[in-house]
């Protein structure tokens, strides 16, 4: 499992933009940048354990601090799920989320945040790697956007807090906002093509 910091050790990437700051704005903003980062480039990824138990047939992601923005691959006692969307599911089988009837498990979707849930019902373990993105309430962030991407959430925090209608310097704020915008693009391709430099491709049922 990935390490996680402090939020405070992210302070100084925000400061360097905007050292007027208030630590709990600083803090706030760079929860957001982090989570508009996660979202939108799936640079977070984690494998997770979770026990499917009934009647719900659903599980709780265990880890702190995160927010599921995805489902990439699932194995339910060892057995490949293909992650879908609920949307899929109405259409594809209409009966889905009445039906009680206990048997083997096809798909895994999410029904509510930070929970995930196996079509059609069953009982198991489930092993997941989720994409994820830090939580609004996260008070640790992990390591690897420390690391890999200090600049990127410290300008992205300080266009936030320097767009403010009570700021010295909105006009600043723009422009590091644009400047994140861009970057997040760019990243986000990167990611996707993943160190193979393979092509990219879409499965449009996944989460």
């Amino acid at each position: 499992m990935v390490q996680m910091l402090d939020i405070d050790d992210f302070l100084p990437e925000v400061m360097r933009y905007a050292p007027n700051a208030s630590d709990f704005a600083a803090q706030r903003f760079l929860i957001q940048a982090a989570r508009d980062l996660c979202e939108r480039c799936k640079v977070w990824r984690e494998n997770d354990t979770i026990s499917i138990t009934a009647p719900e047939m659903q599980g709780v992601c265990t880890i702190a601090d995160a927010a599921i923005v995805s489902i990439q691959s699932a194995m339910l006692n060892e057995r490949a799920l293909e992650p879908v969307r609920v949307e899929w599911l109405d259409a594809e089988i209409p009966n889905w989320a009445t039906d009680t009837t206990e048997t083997t498990a096809l798909y895994v979707t999410q029904i509510r945040p930070d929970t995930i849930a196996v079509v059609p019902r069953e009982t198991g373990t489930l092993s997941v790697r989720f994409a994820l993105k830090p939580s609004r309430n996260a008070t640790s962030l992990p390591a690897l956007l420390l690391e890999n991407y200090a600049e990127e959430i410290g300008r992205g925090a300080a266009a936030r807090i320097l767009i403010d209608p009570n700021s010295d310097n909105p006009q600043l704020g723009l422009a590091h906002q644009q400047w994140f915008s861009q970057q997040l693009d760019t990243i986000a391709v990167r990611v996707a093509k993943g160190q193979q430099k393979a092509p990219l491709r879409t499965r449009g049922r996944y989460l």
